[in-house]
């Protein structure tokens, strides 16, 4: 493939997922509406899920094929976009387009404490250079209970339902298929227009792959900003995050245990932990244009230390 049809097809994948993300972001708000789902709900399982598949095909394929670093790139670099790139931007839609903040969520505020339990884990389980097939086993029985969780909390909560049928289950999963077609389009053009700049294959998995299979996450939490639905703005995110470490890795580390490098755990690792704690607790206060900034700096010195490669 020439590098001049890679960024054809870059900018092909660019609008699918910008539409894709629409359409499916529109269509899950009003499903949660109709069946009474706490929009947040929503957020950290359908779209989470949905934005997710991505890192799983992506991970498994390139674990199939021996790419390791790849696929374990993937899956860390992913993690500390979708905080450190989505949900900074987020912050910025709020703040300049609407005219708001987001504000302090309380299933936001619950949810966060699996997504730090996820990554406490993560490096817990790397401290040998390796994510057995059992760690891979409880990564992903961990997330089973928590999507239990989830469904009691929606069952026992007093959202209102709505009986006026306005989903287009069409338009929903048209929007997740365009979501990832686009996805795929977009990581494919772009590992080839890295790999004609000569970049290595573990800069790849942290940088390009990574950010990649990050922008369903980032088109649909824009989407959701700009519609207004921070719930989803912000599940997105989180249960984006909880889903690659325990659905993603887990999956993957059960199929095929999975080697961490030493850059890894000695850099990456800490500047997703200490992302992740920042995290944490800035969503507990509004999080402002400021909050995006420092959250975007973080994104910004995880970028620099792939130089250092």
């Amino acid at each position: 493939m020439s590098i001049f049809i890679a960024v054809f097809l870059l900018v092909i994948g660019f609008i699918l997922l910008t539409k894709g993300a629409d359409f499916f972001i529109e269509n899950s708000s009003i499903l949660a509406e109709e069946k009474g789902i706490s929009p947040h709900v929503v957020g950290v399982t359908i779209v989470a899920f949905g934005t997710s598949v991505p890192e799983l095909l992506v991970s498994l394929i390139s674990s199939f094929q021996g790419y390791n670093d790849l696929a374990l790139g993937n899956i860390v670099g992913s993690n500390i976009s979708n905080i450190g790139l989505v949900l900074a931007v987020s912050t910025f839609i709020f703040y300049y387009v609407l005219n708001s903040n987001i504000e302090p969520e309380n299933d936001a505020n619950s949810d966060s404490y699996v997504m730090l339990l996820a990554i406490v884990l993560l490096f817990i389980f790397a401290d040998d250079k390796l994510i057995s097939e059992t760690e891979g086993i409880i990564f992903f029985s961990l997330y089973i209970i928590y999507i239990y969780w989830l469904y009691k909390r929606s069952a026992n909560s007093d959202s209102p339902s709505s009986s006026e049928g306005k989903t287009s289950f069409t338009f929903l999963a048209g929007g997740l298929i365009a979501l990832l077609i686009g996805a795929q389009m977009t990581v494919d053009s772009a590992v080839e227009i890295a790999k004609a700049l000569g970049v290595s294959e573990i800069v790849i998995g942290l940088s390009v792959v990574a950010v990649g299979t990050s922008l369903p996450e980032l088109a649909g939490t824009v989407s959701a900003a700009k519609m207004g639905h921070k719930e989803i703005a912000v599940g997105n995110v989180i249960g984006s995050n909880i889903a690659n470490i325990f659905l993603v890795m887990g999956v993957l580390a059960t199929v095929n245990p999975i080697a961490i490098e030493n850059f890894v755990i000695e850099r990456t690792l800490p500047l997703l932990i200490m992302l992740t704690v920042a995290t944490f607790f800035m969503i507990r206060i509004p999080l402002t244009r400021l909050g995006g900034i420092i959250l975007f700096s973080y994104f910004i010195l995880f970028i620099y230390q792939l130089t250092l490669i």
